[in-house]
Order: structure tokens, then sequence, then C-alpha cells
């Protein structure tokens, strides 16, 4: 139902501005946008009068047409929803403000609002927005004058309007082709993801790009964001704002990993979502992967008649994870024997040397080698303007320029245009490129490089699909005495029965039975406090480590229960002894729980490596196995499981099974749990053990609505 009421709403339709006045821009450049595309737009005045040069209607009664849209420019939304109802009127824009963003009176006012749309059937778009413009069927209910954009593929959501109103005007600067313009304001009944929806189903739109806030609905979100990366329509954000969240797990390392922002950047990663720093970077981007389509690979060629340019290109292709290999042996033979003038170098990228203004067909005919050679998937070509500026610049600079492209007409192989620098773009640059049927042309290299490596990230990650849900998590577990903080003792036995391998330990309750453990062990051993109210026990002295002899152990037992009891109102259940463990690297796996996101599993190098290197990788529960995978992928560290220096290396597949039973059992513990983690869990091989561990309940948990355990597709 909601589905068909945002269609209708984006939909060409009759339209009045209520409020309309001679005084208010918004209403007259939303009536002259609506007829400079051929649609009807009705004033509406309760004082009568003219507006615009005509006379207005006094009410919605007296318009002799079936208006379909109320675009509402007076304070007096409340009033204007009454009387669209009552004239049959489902749609509406809403662009006052003083609603939820002007407090607690407004979020009331706001919520009366849509209390009576729903009453009344209708669909409310904003308010504080500025409207939408559907430039696939030349409709523009726009509040601010819309400029000469090119109508193509990218279909953009914006939660603010002044933003919107920016972002078109260097769309149309950059010849960025648009299919749609939505500005979202407070979204009370038409969001972010009601958006996404619109444009998966709507055949003009080809890409998704977003400027967002806020992300009010998160699991939402990613449910709508891999539809439509299922669908083959890349999404490119930009999220401002990345401040951190709420309330953490305070005994957990993983809260201090888990900030906002990197919970943004994951949650994204997971679905398929590209981020971008600026609504430049969004615009550009989204226009590479609609103009250019789903890149082949990012083994790309470079030439240009600039050596600087190459060594530009060179430095922001090893940045954004584009590869530019050594050409094959024969495109290096036929570059040096049939193309290149003796003096020029050959290296990618290839410099053809100024000499192409002596041999001109030096241009098409290295595209030409680059273009046959299979060591490459792509190709850029940067030129000083790959579209002449002016008329008197078109014979010449067209013409070779053409020759390059022309190249490429038949081949699967994508040619990249790029301008040296953003230098702008005329109307005469911008009708050459249509005209001459010449591919989009990046505005620069500092801005189409980036643009490039995002594309192709986006394009890899399509290739190879999306990870699905977390393959072994299967029933909601109950947990007798699910409260507070746990001791370690507790939390490892939870965690051995979940799966987990742990270090064999005994809870020694007297120096005794600490020195029989060792015995039994084999020392040296580790004797650490059992606390459920110590967390970080070796702030206090209730760690001892490396320790050997009877007396030795017994001294340690002493100490460590010490330590606990200089513990006001501590609880000490004992102290845990376990073999020492020397070789491995060790890795911090955790799971906390964000208040939008829910359960974030958080996989780092751990030990004292956690807070020093902050060296993780962060992803939504669930998560199946691949996805785990790809987050050890992530980290920095990761040639230290790999064997780097002579290291073991680890056994991947049963290192991704251990955190995949730790991310598994939070699912299963949905809302009782508050954090899991395991730092260290040392890795030396195929022995995995967790050394350390800490589970902490989440008390407020009869009181939250669940959404954890919301599988996403």
């Amino acid at each position: 139902m909601k589905s068909e009421q945002v269609k209708r709403l984006f939909s060409p339709q009759p339209t009045a501005v209520v409020g309309a006045s001679d005084r208010s821009m918004w209403a007259l450049s939303v009536k002259r946008n609506l007829e400079a595309d051929g649609h009807a737009a009705f004033a509406v005045n309760a004082k009568g009068g003219t507006f615009d040069g005509a006379p207005s209607h006094v009410d919605l009664a007296s318009i002799p047409a079936d208006v379909g849209l109320s675009f509402v420019v007076t304070n007096n939304a409340e009033e204007a929803l009454a009387a669209s109802a009552a004239a049959g009127i489902a749609s509406l824009v809403v662009i006052g403000a003083g609603f939820a963003e002007a407090g607690e009176a407004g979020q009331r006012r706001q919520q009366e609002l849509i209390t009576a749309a729903r009453a009344a059937s209708q669909i409310i778009l904003g308010p504080n927005n500025m409207g939408f413009v559907n430039f696939a069927e030349n409709f523009a209910a726009f509040a601010q004058p819309v400029p000469p954009v090119r109508r193509g593929g990218v279909g953009f959501a914006s939660q603010s309007g002044g933003f919107a109103a920016a972002a078109l005007d260097y769309a149309h600067a950059k010849d960025v082709g648009l299919s749609h313009v939505i500005t979202l304001g407070n979204e009370a009944m038409v969001d972010v993801v009601d958006c996404i929806d619109y444009f998966i189903d709507h055949p003009a739109c080809r890409v998704i790009a977003l400027f967002i806030e806020t992300i009010r609905n998160p699991r939402d979100f990613m449910v709508a964001a891999r539809r439509a990366f299922e669908a083959g329509k890349p999404i490119v954000a930009c999220r401002i704002g990345g401040s951190e969240s709420g309330s953490r797990a305070a005994a957990a390392h993983t809260g201090g990993l888990a900030t906002d922002d990197r919970i943004i950047d994951a949650a994204f990663r997971q679905c398929g979502v590209v981020r971008v720093p600026s609504v430049e970077d969004m615009l550009l981007t989204a226009a590479v992967l609609d103009e250019y389509g789903i890149l082949p690979g990012s083994r790309v060629g470079a030439l240009s008649p600039s050596g600087a340019v190459g060594g530009i290109i060179g430095d922001l292709s090893d940045l954004h994870a584009i590869s530019l290999p050594a050409f094959g042996a024969e495109a290096q033979r036929r570059l040096r024997e049939e193309v290149l003038p003796e003096f020029a170098a050959i290296g990618n990228p290839l410099d053809f040397t100024a000499y192409v203004m002596v041999k001109p067909d030096l241009m098409p005919q290295s595209a030409g080698v680059l273009r046959d050679d299979p060591e490459l998937e792509v190709v850029i070509f940067a030129c000083v303007t790959c579209a002449p500026q002016t008329e008197a610049a078109a014979p010449m600079l067209g013409r070779l320029i053409s020759s390059v492209v022309d190249q490429f007409r038949d081949s699967s192989k994508p040619l990249i245009l790029m301008d040296f620098v953003d230098a702008g773009r005329t109307p005469y640059a911008r009708s050459y490129r249509v005209e001459r049927g010449l591919p989009y042309i990046l505005p620069s290299i500092e801005k189409g490089i980036p643009a490039l490596g995002r594309a192709m990230w986006w394009s890899e990650r399509y290739r190879g699909g999306l990870g699905g849900r977390a393959s072994g998590a299967a029933g909601r577990l109950e947990v007798a005495g699910a409260s507070g903080n746990w001791s370690e003792a507790q939390a490892r036995a939870l965690l051995a029965s979940a799966g987990v391998p742990v270090v064999p330990a005994v809870v020694a309750r007297s120096g005794t039975e600490a020195v029989a453990a060792a015995q039994r062990f084999g020392e040296p051993v580790a004797l650490k406090l059992v606390s459920p109210d110590v967390a970080h026990k070796s702030d206090i002295g209730g760690v001892r480590l490396n320790v050997s002899g009877d007396d030795a152990v017994r001294a340690a037992w002493e100490a460590v229960s010490a330590a606990g009891a200089s513990v006001a109102g501590a609880r000490v259940d004992g102290v845990l002894v376990s073999p020492m463990r020397r070789d491995g690297v060790e890795l911090l796996v955790g799971v906390v729980r964000d208040p939008q996101w829910g359960l974030v599993l958080a996989v780092g190098l751990g030990g004292i490596w956690v807070e020093i290197m902050e060296d993780s990788a962060l992803r939504i529960l669930p998560v199946d196995r691949r996805e785990i995978r790809s987050m050890l992928g992530e980290l920095k560290g990761k040639g230290l499981l790999e064997g780097a220096r002579g290291r073991m290396p680890a056994d991947m597949d049963k290192l991704v099974d251990t955190i995949a039973a730790i991310g598994d059992l939070a699912v299963r513990l949905g809302d009782r749990i508050d954090a899991i983690e395991v730092n260290p869990l040392l890795v030396h091989g195929d022995r995995i053990e967790a050394l350390d561990a800490l589970v902490t309940w989440n008390e407020a948990a009869d009181q939250q609505t669940e959404n954890t355990g919301k599988d996403l597709p």
C-alpha cells in the first residue's frame, strides 16, 4: 500500500500550490518549474487575488481540475492537510518548518500531522523539505529554480533540501545525468528506505545516490540496500554526522572500537553500499556507475600526453585499490617498434609524449595497443580537456579525442575519459560530448580516480555477491542467571557450550588447589581472579603470568585473592589456573550491542594491541563465514595470520568457524546479551583458544523492542 502511495506521490499530476503568494519565492519556483514542463499548477490563497500574474483560487474545492498533489507552502500545514483530504487529494509536499526539528512541541505537532494523514489515507513528503524533481517524467515539484540538468539514470534522495539544490547545480555543471531528486526533510512519512524501494522499482533509475544525516530504521535500511544490490542498482551514499553512538558495555574493549561512524562503514560495506566523503564524490561516483555500468575489473591501463599526469594517476590509484599492471609483452613490443618515438619510455601509465603535436596518430595508435592488451580490463585516457570548450578548438582537439574513442567503439573494454583538472564544462562542451557520442567525461583526475576506484569496488562486490545470514545460528538460547557481568569462569563455560575452543582451566579456591592444577597442566601457569565485579583484572593486580614452582603458585594464588578482596563489595569466586600459552597471534573477537543497529561483531588484533593499533573490522550480525573471512582480510595485521616472518600460518577455516560460533551465540542470545568479548583469542596454526572472556547481559532487555534477530536477506 505505501509503495503505491509513494509511486503516486512522485508521478506527474495536476498540482495545487497551497498558500501561494507573490512574496513566496518557494511558491513562485514551484509554479514556474511545473509550468515549464507543461504541467498544471493551481495557486490557492484564502484571500484570493493574483499570483504570478494569474488569478488565485480561494480554496481547493474551486479548482476546475482533478488535482492529485498539494504542494503546501503555508505554515498552516494542518489546515492544508484537512482541506486536501476533503478535496480527495492524497499526496502532499509540506515544506514548512516548526515540526520535529523544533523540539518536543514540534515533535508533537508532527506526530499529530502524521496521525491525521494516516486517518485520511494520505502521504506527506517532508515537512521541512524542498519537494522533488522527477526528471524521467519531466515533473518538477521543487521549491527552487531547477537548472537544465541532463536526464540520466541517477536517482538522488537527500535529507537536506539545501544540499539537494546545490547538488542540482553541481550535477548540471559536471554533466551528471539524473532521473530524480527527492528531498526528505524530517521524513515524517516518506524516508530514505521508501526512496530506495521506489528507485529500485523505477525503470529510469539505474544508480541510487543518498545524502544522509540520520538512518532512522537501520535494519530496514540494510534490507532495502541489499534489495537494491541484488537488483543491480548501486547505492552511493554520503553520510555525515559521524559522532559516537550511545552507551556501550563499559567493560568491553569492543565498545570502544564500535563507534557510530565505524558501524555505518561496516553496515554499508556489508550490504554493498559505496560510501563517499562528499556530495561531489557521490554524484561523480554515481555517474561512473551509471554511464559505464558494471566494470569488468580493476587492472587498468592509463595513457596521457603528460608524464606528470601519469605520476598523479599512479599515486591516486595506489590509494584507491586500482591496479596498474605492466603491459603485456606483445603490447610493449608494438609500442616500442610501431608506435612511440625512440625517446618515449614504456610504462603504465603511458606517456605518449607531446610528440603527438607532430604525429597525431600517436594517440589512437597507443589507445589501440592498450585496447588489445589482455593484461588490462579498463583503460583511462586523460587529456587537457576531453571535450572542446569552444567551437574554435573543436576541429583539432575534437578530432584527436574522437580518434581515441573510436578505438573502443566495438570493444568490451571500457574507456574512461578524464580531464586533467576541473576547469568547468561549457555548454558547448556538454553538447559536443552528446552529439559526438563520447563517453561520460570525469571533470578531473583528482576526482575521477577515486570515483573510478569506488565504482570498481562495487563492481567487484557485485560480481562476487553479498554474504547471507549466519549459517549456524538456529533458535533462541535461554540462559539461567543471565544478568549483570559474568565472571570469566562463567563466560568460558558459555563459550565452550557454543563450540568455542577455550584454554583448559580450573577454578582454585585455595592455594593447595592451585598447586594441584598447576601440576596437572604442567608449568608455567597463569592465575587470574574470578569475579563478576572486576572486568579488568590486571588493573588491580588480579593476574599473575608465567608462574612456576609450588611455592610460587601458592604465593600467586594468595596475591590474586588479596587483590580481589581489596575491591570493596567485589564477589570473589576463586582464582582461575590455566597453562601459559606463548606462541601465536592474539586477536580480539567481540560482540557489542549498538542502540540503533543491534549486535555488532568486531574482529581485530587483540591483547595489548587492541588499543594501540586499533586494527579491527566490524559487521552487523548475523553474518556468514564468507563475510567473516572478508573481515580478516581487511585487517592491517592480516600478514601475521598468513605466516609473515616465519610465523605459523593460521588455520583460516578453523579460525572462521570459531569467530562464527561467537557471532552465532550472540544471535541466539538475542536481546538478552549486551556484550561478549574474547580477548585474546590465541591463534597458532590449528591451535585456536580463547584465553580470556567477558560476558555482559542486557538488563533493559525486557523493556526493549527486539530487532536484533531480524534476519537480513
